[in-house]
Order: structure tokens, then sequence, then C-alpha cells
């Protein structure tokens, strides 16, 4: 920032001996004031006003015409007449266009610079076509050299061509002469083709004269915004229905990030950014360059401290930035856009980006971006709610265990995969169940179900898969695990079960189990169903016709 500051003091004090000087001519007769009469001189001053306030941006210049029509001015009238309207013009642009967050930034900074352009913009070449016997008024048109015309038109070129350099020392944007250059053609050769044209009126009123020009100068700029906006917007806005389509049909939190990152790249222009996803009780962050997560950076918290209630926070060059933000980011950096969206149903996106070029975040980019996020929560929010009601039909309401539909579709996948095996099956089933029911009721039965439940996953390992296979019944699928294996697993839980009675409701329960267990030692030695049968008649005929509370396996049984 200490590059603007200083430039901002020197732009102020060349304003101050540019506006001294100019008082000095005016006083000394140099310089003499605008002959034309007021009501056409009004007139004249909202011409530029207009064109002022109808800018075209080209690769991050504005330019507005505004210097064809006090080319205009100046030929058909006076250079004195041109300087007022042309300084009147721009300080009304300058005002209109004040942002409330950064405007006396942008005031303190840009008008200075502003107003030493547009007065080198019409002094010097008025100057060289005064120099050269050029004449302004009607007599225009009846001048006997095209030489003052020419030194106008090269002046005009040099002066785009330096301009340019300022620019790059002013701000530190760095624009192709190429641009200035096509710049400069259509802000005066255009306006000097419709100055010619205008010699067909050239007998009527000189201010006739100087609003058909600038009539057909406007019409042709229109047609330049309308065209330019709307190849560029069309495409872009193109490209972002696009971008919210992929969104929209990713089918998992992890793919919706996965994609919505990609489209920002693919779609923004920056050279940092940054985004964080607020997703009901967790927040994730990334970087937008490399798509990685990271951890939250230091920006989101100075946009919290400073603007904790804005959707939108948006930079268009460095010297608007606040000090804080600005001691963060390389100093190369203009624009700057942050859009975080309203958060509904605890989902919440917020992005940042900035980079080097200048004007990158139009209203519309930013209309677009907030669309997009919108997409991306309502993705979000559908796979939630997807995956809610998906998890919600594979898991039993009373205990949180799977239920019988999901162990089912679990355990067709382990067998399925080589590397589980051995496989084993457990059957548990709660020793006179009913009898805990009939004596206390069906509430503390299912107590005692959630209770028996919890002591299950108390013992099984990680990778164990526990589920309510029905009523009193529950089952088990152990990876990796042989029969000795299977057998102690087994013997744990009982043995869980039976040391501590249930409490429920002030009562002490004492609660058994049996157990009975099957095991696949290799992949193809049998299939899920008979596995689960065999537990199963393991569970009736080694453990509960045993006298129960027992543990049995299927190799064991005698009967």
């Amino acid at each position: 920032m200490n590059h603007f500051r200083k430039m901002s003091v020197l732009g102020w004090s060349i304003w101050s001996m540019l506006f001294g000087l100019t008082l000095i001519l005016f006083a000394t007769g140099v310089l003499n004031m605008p002959a034309i009469e007021p009501l056409p001189f009004i007139l004249i001053a909202l011409l530029v006003i207009i064109f002022q306030m109808d800018s075209i941006e080209r690769k991050g210049v504005y330019f507005t015409f505004s210097e064809s029509i006090v080319l205009i001015i100046f030929l058909f009238f006076d250079f004195e007449t041109a300087l007022f309207v042309n300084q009147i013009g721009l300080l009304v642009f300058q005002f209109v266009n004040l942002k409330p967050r950064v405007a006396l930034r942008r005031f303190r900074f840009t008008y200075p610079w502003n107003a030493i352009t547009s007065f080198l913009e019409i002094a010097i070449p008025a100057s060289v076509y005064l120099a050269l016997g050029g004449v302004t008024g009607l007599g225009f048109y009846s001048q006997d050299s095209f030489l003052p015309l020419a030194g106008l038109i090269i002046a005009i070129i040099l002066n785009t061509v330096v301009q340019k350099y300022q620019v790059g020392w002013w701000f530190r944007v760095d624009i192709p002469v190429r641009d200035f250059l096509s710049i400069a053609f259509y802000t005066y050769i255009v306006s000097l083709v419709f100055i010619l044209a205008a010699s067909l009126f050239r007998e009527t009123n000189l201010l006739v004269v100087s609003s058909i020009a600038a009539a057909l100068t406007f019409f042709i700029k229109r047609l330049i915004i309308q065209k330019g906006r709307q190849d560029a917007f069309k495409s872009l806005i193109e490209q972002y229905d696009e971008a919210k389509e992929a969104v929209s049909l990713s089918q998992s939190e992890a793919q919706a990030i996965e994609v919505f990152l990609s489209q920002c790249e693919r779609l923004n222009e920056y050279d940092e950014g940054y985004v964080e996803f607020k997703l009901f009780d967790r927040t994730l962050y990334f970087d937008l360059k490399t798509r990685q997560p990271i951890d939250r950076h230091v920006v989101f918290e100075l946009l919290d401290a400073t603007y904790p209630n804005e959707a939108s926070v948006e930079y268009e060059m460095r010297f608007e930035w606040d000090a804080p933000l600005s001691n963060e980011f390389n100093e190369d950096y203009h624009s700057f856009i942050s859009v975080r969206s309203e958060e509904i149903e605890g989902i919440r996106t917020w992005i940042v980006m900035t980079g080097e070029h200048v004007y990158g975040y139009p209203p519309i980019i930013q209309r677009e971006i907030v669309k997009l996020l919108k997409s991306f929560n309502r993705t979000i929010s559908r796979c939630h709610e997807r995956d809610r009601l998906y998890t919600e039909s594979r898991t039993d309401s009373l205990t949180l265990l799977a239920n019988a539909r999901a162990f089912y579709e679990y355990g067709i996948q382990q067998i399925s995969d080589g590397s589980m095996y051995p496989i084993s099956v457990a059957m548990l089933d709660i020793d006179f169940f009913k009898k805990i029911n009939d004596t206390h009721g069906h509430q503390v039965g299912d107590s005692v179900l959630q209770e028996f439940g919890r002591r299950i996953r108390q013992v099984l390992r990680t990778e164990d898969f526990a589920a309510r296979y029905g009523g009193e019944e529950f089952i088990l699928l152990l990876n990796r695990c042989d029969v000795e294996a299977a057998v102690e697993i087994a013997e744990r839980i009982r043995q869980q079960i039976e040391n501590k009675p249930f409490h429920v409701d002030g009562i002490d329960i004492p609660v058994t189990a049996s157990i009975g267990v099957d095991t696949i030692q290799s992949f193809g030695d049998k299939r899920l169903d008979d596995t689960i049968r065999n537990a199963d008649r393991a569970l009736y005929v080694g453990g509960k016709y045993a006298g129960r509370n027992r543990v049995a396996h299927y190799n064991f049984l005698t009967t």
C-alpha cells in the first residue's frame, strides 16, 4: 500500500500544479473564458456526462468516449470550452461511481490522476493542432491543409502510448500497447470520421453539428458495447450454467466438492483462491489452486472481523483494499472477491479469490458465483438427505445397530473379497427375553435391547459388523477371524453381558445370552446363507438346548 500512498500524494501535487498553472493562464489572458452561451454549454456538458456514465471495459481498461466528445467540442468551439466540460464531466463521473465502502480511498487516489490524464488528453493534441495552424469552429472544414489534423492524430496516438506506461506506473497494471491503441482508435478516429460526416450540416448551428457528431459516435459506441457484452456474457453465462449442472449431478458430498473445485478453476481467473464449506457440524477448507484441503486461511478471519455480515466484498484495484487484508497478499494483486452464501439447514459455502487482473469480478460474475454456490449447497443438502434415508432404511431405530437388510448387503460384499478370509458369523439371542418383557413390560425390554447392543459394540473390533437380526436376536460378521478367534470374541461378549446386571428404571436385571458361531475358511467354501443357518443351528443346539448362556461353534456340534 505504500506505493499507492506515494502515488496519491504525487498525483495531488501534480494536479495542484496544473490547476495553479491553468489559473495563471486564465489570469494572464493566455486562456479566455468560454464564449459559448450558458444553455449550449450546459447541453454540451450533459453530453460529456452521458458518455462518462456509459463506459466500455476492455481487459481491465475502462474508456467512455467522453474524450471523443471533448475532441468534437474543441474542433467546433474552442479549447477552453472543451477543457471546462471535460473536467466537469470527470468530476461528476467520479462522484457517481463512488462505492460506499471505498469511496474516500477511490476518490483520493483516482481523481487527481484521472484529472491529469483528461487534461493531457485534450491539452497535448490541441496544442499540436493549433501550433500547426489548425482552425476551430466552422472554419475547421474550410482550412486548406490536412497537416494540423494529421498532427492531431499523431499526437493522440503518441499520448495514448505514453498513457499505457503511466497507467502501469500509477496503478501497477500491465496492459498491452495494442489494447491502448485500439481504445485510441475507437475513441478518436471513429469520432473524427463522424466529425467529417457532420460537415453535411455545417451551415447550421454549431451545437446542432456537434450534437449530430456526438449522436453518431454514441450509436457506434452502443453497438460496440452490446456486441462485446453479448459475446462475452453469453459465453460466460453458458459456462456457469454448465458448471451448475455438473455440480447438481454429483452423487455424493466428496464428488460435489471435487466438481465444484474443478469448475471454479475453469471459470474464474485468480492467482490465489480459497473456499470454506460449512457442512452441518463440520467445516472444510480448500485451496482453489491446488484443490487440496488446508487449515483455515487468515483471510476468512480478517473478513469475519471486518465485514461479519457482508454477503459480498469486492475490490477492483489494490488501492481500495483494507490495510490488514492488503498485508496478507502479494502486492501486485488488484481484484478481490469474497462471496458467502446464506446458511440454510447448516450448509454454507464461502469463496475468496484474488489476482493481478483489474476489475476482475464485475456484477454479472458475482451473480453467477452466487448461483453456483446455491447450486452446490442444494446438491450437498440432497446428498445428505439421500444418505440419511439410506442409513435409516438400513438401521435399527431402537438399538441404532444395522438391520438385517444392511447385514446381508455388507456380508455379500465381504465374502466377495478374498482378503477378508477367514470370515466368521455369530448369532446371539437373549436368554428368557420373553420373561423380561412379561415381568417388567415392553418398555423395559426395549431398554434391555439397547443396552445389549451397546455392550456388543464395546467388545467388537473396528473391522467387525454388528446388526439386530430381529426381535431379541443379533448377528455379527467378523472379518479375518478364524474358528478360535471367533469363539474367543463370542465368549468375551457373553461375559460382558453376564458379568454386570442391566440397570433399567432403577431395577437390576440379570441378563445372559446364547451365541452360535460358524466360520468360512476361504473363498467359495460356503455361501453366506448357509453360514448364517449353521450359526443359528449352533446357537440353539449348542447354546439353548445345552442350558443357555453358552458359546457354541458349528464345527464342534455333536448332534
